[in-house]
C-alpha cells in the first residue's frame, strides 16, 4: 500500500484557506436567509389577504395592526399578572397573619 498525499478527492487542486472556507460559509448562510426570508414574507402575505391586508402592497398598515394586536395582547397579560401578584400578596398577608398567631 502506498500513501497519498493530502490532496486526495481534491484532484490536485489546492485546499481552499480558512479565509476561503468562512467566506464560502458566510456566502452560504446569507443565500439561505435571503431565501427564508423571501418565503417566509410570501407566506405572511398569503395568510393576510383573506383579511384585505398585504405586507408587500401596504407595509405601514400591517405593521399598525400587528402592533396593535401585539399592544392589546401585552395589556391583557399585564391585567392578568397583576392580579396574580395581588392575589400572592395577600396569601403572604394571610401567612403573617399565622406566624403572629403561633407567636401570641
Amino acid at each position: 500500500m502506498t500513501h497519498q498525499s493530502g490532496t486526495y478527492g481534491n484532484q490536485g487542486k489546492p485546499e481552499p484557506t480558512l479565509t476561503e472556507q468562512v467566506a464560502q460559509g458566510a456566502t452560504t448562510a446569507v443565500n439561505k436567509t435571503t431565501e427564508f426570508a423571501s418565503e417566509a414574507l410570501d407566506q405572511a402575505d398569503e395568510w393576510l389577504k383573506p383579511v384585505g391586508l398585504s405586507l408587500k402592497e401596504k407595509p405601514g398598515t400591517v405593521l399598525a395592526v400587528v402592533g396593535g394586536l401585539a399592544f392589546a395582547a401585552g395589556a391583557l397579560w399585564m391585567l392578568r399578572s397583576s392580579r396574580q401578584q395581588s392575589q400572592t400578596a395577600a396569601w403572604m398577608s394571610e401567612l403573617s397573619n399565622y406566624a403572629r398567631r403561633f407567636r401570641e
